[in-house]
């Protein structure tokens, strides 16, 4: 049996997928992209994974491809320790959960982190015609005009101002959950934990703990999520350290301006 996981120390979703796969206790390879080089735009992973996103597994040649369902894949497939709740409602409110990461959440972060952050290392290390053949090799003309609004107006983008208000709605969700129970589909660590988590990390990299400031439930949860001996195991669970440093450096650059807009 044989795991390859093609994935970016940046990558949130990359970082699911790398919980889950602790949780079960796997062994997998890794094979590294790094997106701000264009690694996913190469023939090879193209192949692999079409929309040249990541992250993708491979699984004895098998090919598995988005976050959630690589999650529920490898769930199914290694069924110990199960990441799903037994009663039937709970399973329900979990998979409604990751819907809400999955199509809220992931591109509301995303702008953010390119009107704080990545705007501006992206325009130190490329030239403007290789910023525009990036961006023109992005298959999603959705995340494509995101990401060239957030590069090129940063916090004023419209997507960037649309994400705090869906946020701000999504860390509701979670403290009404949090308050009930320890996890965020009832007593146990579940894929909807692995699915949050690295969010949580990164909107606190950007600058917007304050979103949650009046609670302690989101930063106990998140304790909980580290306290666990998958999280313990991984290597930079949350990217690297010099990762993490410049996006934490560059949004630096907008805490006034996001100061305002929440």
């Amino acid at each position: 049996m044989t795991l390859t996981l093609y994935h970016s120390v940046e990558s949130t979703c990359s970082q699911k997928v790398r919980l889950v796969l602790s949780e079960k206790g796997l062994q997998w390879r890794e094979n590294l992209l790094n997106l701000r080089k264009g690694d996913q735009f190469a023939p090879e992973y193209l192949k692999l994974n079409p929309k040249a996103v990541v992250p993708t597994l491979v699984h004895d040649g098998r090919v598995i491809r988005e976050s959630s369902i690589i999650n529920e894949y490898v769930d199914q497939v290694f069924p110990e320790p199960p990441l799903k709740p037994a009663d039937p409602y709970l399973r329900a409110s979990m998979r409604l959960l990751i819907k809400i990461f999955d199509d809220d959440v992931h591109p509301s972060v995303g702008a953010l982190v390119f009107a704080t952050a990545l705007r501006h290392q992206m325009k130190e290390m490329k030239s403007p015609e290789e910023l525009e053949e990036h961006l023109r090799q992005i298959a999603d003309p959705r995340r494509r005009e995101r990401q060239r609004l957030g590069i090129e107006l940063g916090l004023k983008s419209p997507a960037a101002q649309d994400a705090i208000v869906t946020l701000r709605k999504v860390i509701a969700e979670m403290e009404g959950r949090l308050d009930d129970s320890p996890w965020l589909a009832g007593n146990s660590y579940s894929l909807a934990d692995a699915a949050a988590a690295p969010y949580i990390v990164r909107m606190e990299a950007i600058g917007l703990g304050p979103m949650w400031s009046r609670s302690s439930v989101i930063p106990e949860w998140l304790k909980r999520v580290e306290a666990r001996e998958s999280w313990r195991r991984l290597k930079d669970p949350w990217g690297t350290t010099s990762f993490r440093d410049m996006v934490a450096r560059y949004a630096t650059r907008s805490t006034a301006e996001l100061a305002e807009l929440l």
